[in-house]
């Protein structure tokens, strides 16, 4: 692979440190790099089979064993690739008992508020229910202390401002949801790190014996691992003959997601937490011409902390970016979409354009200028493709025929059909649980149902096609579908995405590890029918936009109350990550940067074209320099391309 001096330095890298972090900043080539890394590695007489690649999505995995495909054939095969929770999970597929994993199923993040919400329902008293957190945020809760390695008493105290008798209730709850899962053989996602966490400190054979599997761990987005995959990563690496070495790429300019656990320290500690480590920079950037790059560089120099990083072009120079204010977001938007149809109409194609936005709530006016306009476009950021009720209920079908413990699955599953409503679904589902390991559900259901073959039916086909994904989708859906399209309109549309799930599942071996590997990582509904390949203009949550860049990027709302976002104010560290979420949103433009701002809400206000905050002082383009940014102004009468024959009242005496 052609590499520059930057990434063959890193790729390369023989010097004496164990591990090596290399600090790649935006459109640097990282996923070149770590390429480049594993087949120096190959060549250097590293067996394939001990190298260990962890990555943050599938795709990322897929799309860097696809590639190392290309350059070394089927040796890439042998290399473990996923993420840290196909791992994990993996490891603990082959050896449950230590792990404590025997018959477990996984469950995802809908099925796991579905279960807290029926315990939270069955702990709490009806007055008690109306002011105590929902079941949504309980689990937030629980989330974030496991992966940060705290106890959810400490966390709570922590974090969150809950009076004493709250508290005890909710740590209550966690409990019996915790006892639930245990009873029902669920695992849920956070329960996979955890676990796996847990059964390699505390039994010194088992991590020496995982850990002497490799020779070499390699990290893609080493920014946005947590206190919990640290510890992984630990165990891993431990000193002596069997610790692998690490090799991890990451920014940390470019951490933006402490709301999930993500520690910025994993990085920017590096050196000082791991003994024999060293870093390298990969600062030569390969997407943006050199004006966008100075308004990057410009943001980071602001801080108090020193990410010590300056990008530089390698294309060289181009246009300066535009700062555009608007009197209200009705312009704002308004104006984008006037400006999106100039540039089709000019010939520009709708894909070549990509509006970044803080959350899909601020992108709803614009979405409704653009729908005005008839300008096609997709968002990203927004729902998955197993999150649709009809693709859940396949996979519950699949999930009842894999394990009869499975509560939810098998509510959902019964409740599919007609006639079958709460009261005869959870009748059934008692009798399940208290089955016998080894028993087959089919003689519950053939006692409890004697007269509904269509509802046994569906379990005796997936528990034939097990082994065979594919076709158990196939036949499934195809079963299903004579009760799910008495309930779901659209249903030839709906249809289609239970095949493609089916199509999807041609690369497993079994049924189970199909539902895990999409349970863990849910396809999107842009990655599943491939709108990438549309031309339409993509509309996308700054949280969703790392690894995506456009010829032309619009950065919507960069406004005081919102670049920090206003309740990160007073919160040094939460403001530092509202620095880093822009610096991503700025980072994306390939040939130009397009930066608009209102100010019509009660925080901001226009005074002779400038900001005046009400709330708070903290804005991070309060001082920007004028010469990085050419300025335009548009008042409320003006709009885009001329104003209104009722602008000729305005000169009326």
């Amino acid at each position: 692979m052609k590499l520059n001096p930057e990434q063959s330095a890193a790729a390369h890298y023989q010097g004496s440190a164990r591990h090596l972090l290399v600090l790649a900043g935006a459109g640097t080539g990282k996923t070149r790099t770590i390429i480049g890394r594993i087949l120096f590695l190959i060549q250097q007489g590293a067996p394939a089979e001990r190298l260990l690649m962890l990555t943050f999505t599938r795709r990322a995995a897929k799309e860097m064993l696809l590639r190392l495909h290309n350059e070394v054939g089927n040796v890439a095969d042998s290399i473990t690739a996923g993420t840290f929770h196909h791992f994990c999970l993996q490891v603990m597929r082959r050896v449950p008992k230590p792990f404590g994993v025997e018959e477990r199923t996984v469950i995802d993040r809908d099925d796991a508020q579905s279960l807290l919400q029926l315990i939270r329902g069955e702990r709490l008293k009806k007055g008690e229910k109306r002011d105590f957190p929902k079941a949504a945020t309980i689990l937030n809760y629980l989330s974030y202390a496991k992966n940060c390695c705290l106890d959810l008493q400490d966390y709570l105290l922590q974090f969150t401002e809950l009076d004493d008798n709250t508290m005890a209730r909710l740590i209550e709850i966690a409990q019996h949801y915790e006892q639930r899962k245990r009873e029902r053989h669920y695992l849920d996602y956070d329960d996979i790190l955890h676990l796996f966490v847990q059964g390699i400190e505390n039994n010194d054979k088992l991590r020496e014996r995982i850990a002497g599997l490799y020779q070499h761990v390699l990290v893609d987005e080493m920014q946005d691992t947590n206190p919990l995959q640290w510890r992984i990563l630990q165990a891993l690496t431990q000193p002596g003959t069997a610790g692998a070495k690490l090799f991890c790429v990451g920014d940390d300019a470019q951490s933006i997601y402490a709301f999930r656990g993500a520690d910025f320290r994993n990085v920017h500690e590096f050196e000082a937490r791991l003994d024999s480590a060293a870093t390298l920079k990969l600062q030569e950037n390969y997407r943006s011409t050199q004006e966008i790059l100075d308004i990057a560089n410009w943001l980071l120099a602001q801080s108090h902390i020193a990410y010590d990083k300056d990008l530089h072009a390698h294309r060289g120079r181009g246009l300066k970016p535009v700062l555009v204010d608007f009197e209200s977001k009705f312009d704002e938007a308004a104006w984008i979409a006037a400006d999106l149809q100039e540039r089709h109409e000019a010939g520009a194609g709708w894909r070549d354009h990509m509006v970044l936005v803080r959350s899909a709530w601020s992108a709803k006016t614009l979405e409704g200028a653009l729908i005005e306009r008839n300008i096609p476009y997709q968002f990203v950021g927004g729902t998955s493709l197993l999150e649709a009720a009809h693709v859940k209920d396949l996979l519950s079908l699949c999930r009842a025929a894999i394990s009869a413990y499975d509560e939810l699955a098998w509510m959902r599953y019964l409740k599919c059909w007609p006639r079958i409503g709460d009261a005869t679904a959870a009748r059934i589902v008692q009798q399940l649980i208290a089955l016998e390991p080894a028993a087959n559900p089919l003689q519950v259901l053939e006692s409890a149902l004697a007269k509904r073959e269509d509802v046994r039916q569906g379990i005796a086909l997936i528990q034939q096609y097990r082994s065979e994904p594919n076709t158990a989708l196939k036949v499934g859906a195809e079963h299903l579908g004579k009760a799910l399209s008495q309930r779901y309109d659209r249903w030839e549309s709906r249809l289609a995405d239970l095949r493609l799930l089916s199509e999807l599942a041609l690369r497993y071996k079994d049924l189970l590890g199909f539902v895990e590997a999409y349970t863990l990582d849910p396809v999107s509904n842009s990655e599943a029918e491939k709108t990438e390949q549309e031309d339409c203009v993509t509309l996308i949550t700054v949280h969703s936009a790392k690894g995506t860049e456009a010829p032309v990027c619009y950065c919507l709302g960069v406004q005081p109350g919102m670049y920090p976002h206003m309740r990160s104010l007073g919160d040094r560290d939460a403001e530092e990550e509202e620095r880093r979420i822009l610096y991503v949103a700025l980072t994306r433009a390939q040939n130009e940067l397009i930066i608009t701002r209102s100010g019509d809400d009660n925080r901001t206000l226009f005074h002779g074209g400038s900001f005046v905050q009400g709330v708070g002082s903290s804005y991070f383009l309060e001082y920007l320099p004028s010469e990085l940014v050419e300025y335009q102004h548009y008042g409320y009468h003006q709009g885009h391309g001329g104003g209104s024959i009722l602008d000729e009242l305005l000169d009326f005496d």
